[in-house]
């Protein structure tokens, strides 16, 4: 896992713990852009720990050996891939209705209100990258979702989730 890669997978978690926070506040879904800034300010110390735990588990890759600065003041950038992040928020906060009518479209038997807060909000960041991050092939999308689930959710959870989106992305075929 290169340098990029470790942001990448930083920023996703923390964009998923961001939906999730949203989701069991019950925070009204406009102003996306500075609540997640309030939001990853408020967990600096977190996502560095986690940014530094991924590097450590990558530590054979050569490039992620680049050295961070060591500042009074923390900066995000060096730890997250704040593009995407601000991507997904403008995302989240105009196709919140249609990422939630997939999500319960495809998990049969479930609806949002009824899943586990973690799941849905595993799901709600992967259907808004497959269904609207180009730049993010389908398959990566799935397979962090479901790394997510094996770290953040029960022993069931991985399982469901690659049901509901393999569902979801078999439909938009």
């Amino acid at each position: 896992m290169g340098f990029n890669r470790v942001k990448t997978v930083t920023s996703r978690e923390y964009m998923m713990k961001f939906i999730y926070n949203l989701d069991v506040v019950k925070d009204d879904l406009s102003d996306l852009e500075n609540k997640v800034k309030e939001f990853l300010v408020g967990n600096e110390e977190y996502i560095v720990n986690r940014f530094e735990e991924l590097k450590l588990q990558s530590s054979n890759d050569s490039d992620v050996h680049e050295s961070m600065e060591t500042e009074e003041e923390i900066d995000l950038e060096n730890y997250l891939n704040l593009d995407y992040v601000s991507n997904v928020c403008k995302i989240y906060e105009e196709k919140h209705e249609e990422i939630d009518e997939a999500i319960d479209k495809y998990a049969k038997g479930w609806s949002i209100m009824t899943m586990p807060k973690v799941d849905v909000a595993i799901l709600r960041l992967a259907i808004a990258e497959i269904g609207f991050i180009d730049s993010i092939p389908e398959k990566v999308s799935i397979n962090e979702a479901i790394e997510m689930a094996k770290m953040y959710c029960d022993d069931k959870s991985p399982k469901f989730i690659n049901g509901v989106l393999g569902s979801y992305l078999n439909d938009r075929k």
